[in-house]
């Protein structure tokens, strides 16, 4: 019984449900913030549009490398199949959504697939790794789910697009930390180029800049400002704890669940 949850729970992890609904709850948490009603068909087009997208750039990576079979495995038919939901709702929702998924889309493809002879995507250039991942989480977590409002309140956008960026951003440096004996060289991510220490440092300076913007311009004393604190503290804990030797789940578990316990916070603090 044991052997199976454990299976079941790197399914979950390793078929990227998990990222998912991580994906899913920062979009949700917009939508809340800007006050949009329903929106429950563009949470189900997010939760497998980044599904697929996510096991895309693994099985990217698996079939560049000649030991790649084409064997049906459940990873895989989750993937094709969360790919052909998405695709299919995508037509029911506006056009805005349609226009942003296709610049979504463009960050996904330049993120894996190679555009050069020397099999060089835009990944693999000096830096680019960050923002890359960062853009394409704001296409699917702010900017979709404003395009539902019914103005489009750009203030709302830049500070939305500043506190989600800035978490999405720093989120991102615990991987980083414990994947830097495994990432090439080529990447030049912040723990390659500037030390483990630095990184933090770094990644710590720029939490406490996001939540002092997220008090002056959306107050502590709402759902959405408290809960910011919260999460922000929580995050730069867990940064603090990172180190390169850090276990499997630590980020790929810990860190992601982080934007279901702050959509959660946001849920309690307003049925309270």
């Amino acid at each position: 019984m044991r052997n199976t949850l454990k299976k079941l729970f790197n399914f979950y992890i390793k078929s990227s449900i998990h990222v998912a609904l991580a994906v899913v709850a920062l979009a949700k948490i917009t939508l809340v913030r800007a006050e949009v009603e329903g929106g429950e068909l563009l949470l189900i087009f997010i939760f497998f549009a980044a599904l697929s997208a996510y096991n895309f750039i693994k099985f990217f990576s698996d079939f560049r490398h000649q030991n790649f079979t084409w064997k049906i495995t459940p990873i895989r038919l989750l993937t094709a199949s969360s790919f052909l939901v998405s695709f299919s709702l995508l037509f029911s929702l506006p056009i805005e959504v349609l226009l942003i998924s296709i610049l979504g889309s463009f960050l996904v493809v330049a993120y894996t697939v190679p555009f050069h002879s020397k099999l060089s995507n835009w990944r693999s250039r000096k830096g680019w790794k960050q923002h890359l991942v960062v853009l394409s989480w704001l296409c699917l977590t702010v900017g979709m789910p404003l395009a539902l409002a019914p103005q489009f309140d750009f203030f709302l956008f830049l500070y939305l697009c500043g506190i989600q960026g800035t978490y999405i951003f720093v989120a991102l440096l615990p991987f980083e930390i414990g994947d830097l004996s495994t990432d090439a060289p080529n990447l030049q991510t912040l723990p390659q180029r500037f030390g483990v220490l630095k990184t933090k440092i770094l990644g710590l300076i720029l939490l406490v800049i996001a939540a002092l913007f997220s008090c002056f311009t959306g107050g502590v004393m709402t759902p959405f400002g408290g809960s910011t604190l919260l999460i922000f503290f929580i995050l730069g804990v867990l940064l603090f704890k990172s180190h390169p030797k850090q276990s499997f789940y630590y980020s790929r578990f810990w860190v992601e669940s982080l934007p279901l316990f702050w959509w959660g916070s946001i849920t309690l603090i307003l049925f309270f």
